[in-house]
């Protein structure tokens, strides 16, 4: 391993110094120190009966070789904290006393990354400590203003408060800052207030500016004039209401930024022409992502970019013939929701570094780059909501590290992608809504598939066996194809459907559900679960061992030739919200078991062959007609038609044993076109023969037809 590299973040030589430090040269803490570090850990939830703190008493009274703890190699003081996501899982938020720390009086950085805290007591106590260089609070949920000496502790070189719900007005903050800081990053928080550009211009030191995401911040670069000290290396200002009172331009300033490695300016309805200057002032990442930027993508330039979002925005036109050589050390790109048209450049597929490509939503045509996904390092792709043509992927493609592949809402003809059985990795396949054709049959089982969605092509053959070993699906639709046979009995081994494991999606997925279209994400896209086979042609009997998917939110088996009587067992499915079993021979009662399901919202029934009443129960009460119409022998509410003294109503009356037995018998097939054939045999010549035996009978019936017939003309 090379001593240049990372562990969580810190560059392995640091901590190997700090080892060596602690453990070679000092000579034990102080007891003021560690009596200090034992309420700190105490605080966080060590306390003296847990384990981790009797190991700590027994092995390591020198609480300089507690993990997380720096000690001076000199003085043996506590100079460092070192504190991440050590309460992560804490289901509770904590207030952390920050006085505790105020006992440390050469300590020079405090990190407390991640650790679920909600509040601080005596913040200001931390103000004391003249040394501290490196304060970072990020990743926590603290609600709290900012104590004022916060900002201006003379030895303050970093302020990490990002990620957390810290308010208040922000600009008399950053106006009493020190002048010594270098990494100022308040990102996704509450403040709030108008923050001219112009208090930071004499912060010489600045490298590290975040302010993005603080919805109610208006930040303005041009107005009053100013010229800046400081040359920036990573400034972060999307969504802060940028330049809204000066006419929402690029900030001019950034042009004489010559060292700038990250600039991220999304979501401040930015105006303007393509800012080609920008992809050469900027070395390494450019997101200028849901702006209302125009013009067309450069053609002659290079740039050392290696990530570039400039996704929805109004761009159009096509993308450069020779894409390789203007950003040849790309490796993820983003031009989703523009108005790009052409074909996609052959030369993206020889971008050797590029592992993330989303050109969804725009308006490009042709085939995909053979290059693009042969031998790629690609882990996520996304073409969807465009025209493009021909095969969805090479026939040989080869893309081991692929997680995500987005191709649906084309134009795309041919088999599904048997060489993604190479791709073991993938978390989300969404070829939905192309014309596909073909079957599933020689595809791995993809342990890690999350979603699998196919539905809106012409493929046919059977649901692939392979199914029922992807135990992390959490979503699967297959419906608006050609599907036949049987559905699988073997679904209930998916992990996530029965036990409800984790699932590991994050890309948004709209799924269709209670009748409509469903855009799922965030929280909402790890808790919904689904299955649609609709329309398609499966037959047989509902599997009974569906009812064991107690985690399922949706079921659509509609539009099928399923047989049978619906399962009792899936009383069982005590989170399902939707279920639609309309438009197939399902026969039998509704089993009452059912109608006690409380969860569910949409429920069809409609178009089958169901006998008997319809169970009452509040739950039933709130679906319509229309959800149980089409069925000839079913009655009872909410269907107009009344259940008879006869009807199996499912009251806890017992049928007699003699009508269930004649039931039985006339429900053959056999016997019942045997009786109408005789019933018609006995009318038709009961009729007839009498009319061939007697000529006087037949006088007088032609004779009243013609009286009939004479009266009526």
């Amino acid at each position: 391993m090379n001593i240049f590299s990372t562990y969580n973040g810190m560059p392995l030589l640091f901590i190997v110094m700090i080892t060596c430090c602690n453990i070679g040269f000092n000579h034990g803490c102080m007891d003021e120190e560690r009596t200090a570090l034992q309420e700190i850990t105490e605080s966080m939830g060590y306390g003296h009966d847990s384990y981790e703190y009797s190991y700590r008493s027994r092995f390591f009274d020198d609480c300089c070789r507690w993990e997380g703890v720096q000690c001076s190699p000199t003085s043996s003081r506590v100079i460092g904290i070192y504190f991440y996501f050590v309460k992560k899982d804490s289901e509770e938020q904590w207030f952390l006393d920050m006085s505790l720390f105020s006992k440390l009086k050469q300590l020079q950085a405090l990190h407390l990354v991640g650790n679920n805290i909600g509040g601080l007591d005596n913040p200001e106590a931390i103000c004391e400590l003249p040394n501290l260089q490196w304060l970072d609070l990020s990743i926590n949920s603290i609600e709290e203003e900012v104590p004022p000496c916060w900002g201006n502790m003379p030895s303050l070189r970093t302020l990490d408060l990002s990620k957390n719900e810290f308010r208040g007005n922000l600009t008399s903050i950053l106006a009493n800052i020190s002048k010594n800081i270098e990494v100022i990053d308040f990102s996704h928080n509450l403040f709030e207030g108008f923050v001219p550009f112009s208090i930071l211009a004499t912060l010489s030191n600045l490298k590290h500016l975040g302010l993005s995401y603080n919805y109610h911040l208006e930040v303005e670069t041009e107005d009053p004039i100013w010229r800046p000290s400081f040359q920036v290396q990573h400034l972060l200002l999307a969504d802060c209401n940028l330049n809204h009172q000066s006419g929402q331009g690029i900030p001019r300033f950034l042009s004489t930024q010559y060292n700038l490695q990250t600039l991220d300016l999304s979501s401040n309805s930015l105006v303007g022409n393509f800012p080609t200057w920008l992809l050469q002032n900027v070395s390494s990442v450019l997101s200028l992502r849901s702006n209302c930027f125009v013009g067309q993508f450069p053609e002659h330039l290079q740039s050392t970019l290696s990530t570039l979002d400039i996704s929805d925005n109004r761009f159009d036109g096509h993308l450069p013939l020779h894409f390789d050589l203007i950003l040849p050390q790309l490796f993820a790109f983003n031009a989703s929701s523009n108005q790009f048209s052409g074909n996609i450049p052959l030369s993206v597929g020889e971008l050797k570094h590029l592992e993330k490509v989303d050109l969804s939503n725009n308006r490009l045509s042709g085939p995909v780059p053979v290059g693009l996904t042969q031998n790629s390092p690609l882990w996520y792709l996304n073409l969807s909501n465009n025209s493009l043509e021909g095969e969805p992927l090479a026939v040989n493609c080869n893309m081991p590290k692929l997680h995500w592949l987005l191709l649906h809402n084309n134009h795309f003809v041919g088999e599904f992608p048997a060489c993604l059985s190479n791709s073991l990795s993938l978390r989300l396949i969404d070829v939905r809504n192309n014309d596909l054709l073909g079957t599933i049959s020689s595809l791995s089982v993809l342990m890690q598939l999350g979603a699998f969605l196919v539905g809106g092509n012409q493929i046919s053959g059977h649901l692939p066996k392979e199914l029922c070993e992807m135990q992390m699906l959490q979503y699967l639709d297959f419906s608006n194809n050609r599907f036949s046979g049987n559905i699988p009995p073997c679904l209930h081994k998916s992990l996530v459907w029965k036990n409800k494991t984790q699932a590991n999606l994050w890309v948004p997925i709209d799924f269709t559900t209670k009748g409509s279209s469903r855009l799922y994400q965030g929280i909402p896209l790890t808790l919904m679960t689904g299955i649609d086979f609709s329309v398609n042609t499966l037959v047989g009997a509902i599997p009974q061992a569906i009812g064991e998917l107690s985690k399922l939110h949706s079921l659509n088996l509609s539009n099928n030739h399923l047989t049978g009587h619906i399962p009792t067992s899936f009383k069982e499915l005590n989170n399902l919200e939707s279920l639609d079993l309309s438009h197939n021979n399902l026969t039998g009662h509704l089993p009452p078991e059912i109608s006690q399901m409380s969860t569910l919202s949409k429920f069809s029934v409609a178009f089958n062959n169901l006998r008997g009443s319809i169970p009452s129960s509040t739950q039933f009460s709130t679906f319509s007609e229309s959800d149980f119409e089409g069925n000839p022998e079913l009655c009872g509410e909410p269907l107009q038609r009344k259940c008879s003294g006869n009807d199996d109503d499912d009251d806890g009356r017992k049928e007699n044993p003699s009508e269930k037995a004649e039931d039985r018998v006339f429900d053959k097939p056999l016997i019942f076109y045997s009786f109408v054939l005789i019933s018609y045999s006995l009318g038709f010549w009961g009729f007839i023969a009498p009319l061939y035996i007697s000529a006087k009978w037949r006088r007088k019936y032609f004779a009243t037809v013609d009286g009939w017939i004479e009266h009526l003309f």
